[in-house]
C-alpha cells in the first residue's frame, strides 16, 4: 500500500513538473515572437522615412500615404500610414491634402506615422496572432 502511494506521488509530481516545463517552453517562444515583431516594427519605420525621402514629389503624384513590408521570412507584415506631413513651405508638398503648414521651420519636413505590424498566417509563428501598433513623429 505505502509503494502505490508512493508511486501515485512521484507520478504527480513528474506530472507537475512537466506542466511548468511546457509553460516555460511557450514563454520562452512568445517572447521571442515578440521580440521579432518589435524589432521589425523598427526596421519598418526607419524603411518608411527612406521611402517618403526617395519618393518623386509632383504636382501629378501629390504624397506618399501608405508603405507596406513584408519580412523577408514572411512572419510579419507592417502597414504604415502617414497622418500628416508638416511643411513650412507648402510648395514642398504639392497636392498633397494631409500637409499641414506649420509656424516654424525647425519641424519642416517631419511626418506623422501610424504604424501597424501583425503576423501573417505562418506555420512559422505557430500559428500565434499579434498586433502591434505605434504612432511616431519622423523627421525624414
Amino acid at each position: 500500500m505505502t509503494a502505490l502511494l508512493i508511486l501515485v506521488l512521484i507520478s504527480f509530481l513528474l506530472m507537475l513538473i512537466l506542466k511548468v516545463s511546457s509553460i516555460g517552453v511557450k514563454h520562452v517562444g512568445d517572447t521571442y515572437i515578440n521580440s521579432q515583431a518589435e524589432l521589425f516594427m523598427q526596421s519598418s519605420i526607419e524603411n518608411s522615412i527612406m521611402a517618403i525621402e526617395g519618393y518623386e514629389r509632383s504636382n501629378d503624384n501629390g504624397c506618399l500615404k501608405h508603405i507596406n513590408f513584408i519580412s523577408s521570412d514572411g512572419r510579419f507584415e507592417s502597414n504604415t500610414t502617414v497622418l500628416r506631413y508638416y511643411c513650412y513651405d507648402m510648395a514642398d508638398c504639392p497636392n498633397c491634402d494631409i500637409a499641414v503648414q506649420i509656424q516654424t521651420d525647425r519641424s519642416h519636413g517631419n511626418v506623422l506615422l501610424y504604424t501597424v505590424v501583425s503576423t501573417t498566417s505562418s506555420a512559422r509563428n505557430g500559428n500565434k496572432k499579434l498586433k502591434f501598433s505605434r504612432v511616431t513623429l519622423q523627421k525624414p
